[in-house]
């Protein structure tokens, strides 16, 4: 961004031999005291004993297919993803020593959908579903293979999971749809 940003005002300035190459950058950013920084963040530890737990529910699975003789194709997993339109870079540059840093956006960074991605059991990929935050589908063209709600919360209620049984279960080889 720092190339980028010189490399305009050498244009604009009309500054005819500037190449703006890493080694630059990297003098010029010494020059200034300015480093590179990026958004840190804590990962959420994993609960005590959760590998027990996986394998508790692994079994559980296991026992319940048997039982039931459900096909492993019959096996599903669903997730919901928030996903945002505007996705700031983690790498800002600021003064060494600087305790906080802005970091601009284009003031959509609260704008979301979300995504609900699912898959069998066999390995087979399931159509993704969007939900976006409206009261009515837009007209705009879609991937081909992707399933469109829309919420007035942008959330899954009721209604959607009925909408992803319908859309996205149903295509599950060997579903019970």
């Amino acid at each position: 961004m720092i190339v980028y940003e010189a490399k305009r005002l050498a244009a604009e300035k009309d500054v005819g031999d500037f190449t703006g190459s890493l080694s630059w950058c990297h003098r010029f950013m010494k020059r200034c005291s300015f480093t590179v920084g990026t958004k840190t963040r804590v990962a959420p530890k994993m609960p005590t004993a959760y590998e027990s737990k996986i394998a508790s529910f692994l079994k559980f699975v296991l026992d319940r297919r048997k039982k039931n003789q459900f096909e492993i194709s019959q096996i599903g997993n669903m997730d919901e993803v928030l996903l945002t339109f505007d996705v700031p870079s983690n790498m800002t540059v600021d003064v060494k020593g600087a305790k906080t840093i802005t970091v601009k956006t284009s003031g959509h960074d609260k704008t979301h959908y979300m995504i609900m991605l699912s898959c069998c059991a066999d390995g087979t990929k399931l159509p993704p579903m969007l939900i976006f935050k409206r009261k009515n589908t837009s007209k705009e063209a879609i991937s081909r293979g992707v399933i469109v709600h829309v919420h007035d919360k942008g959330w899954m209620d009721e209604n959607g999971i009925k909408i992803w049984i319908e859309k996205v279960w149903s295509k599950c080889p060997g579903g019970l749809l």
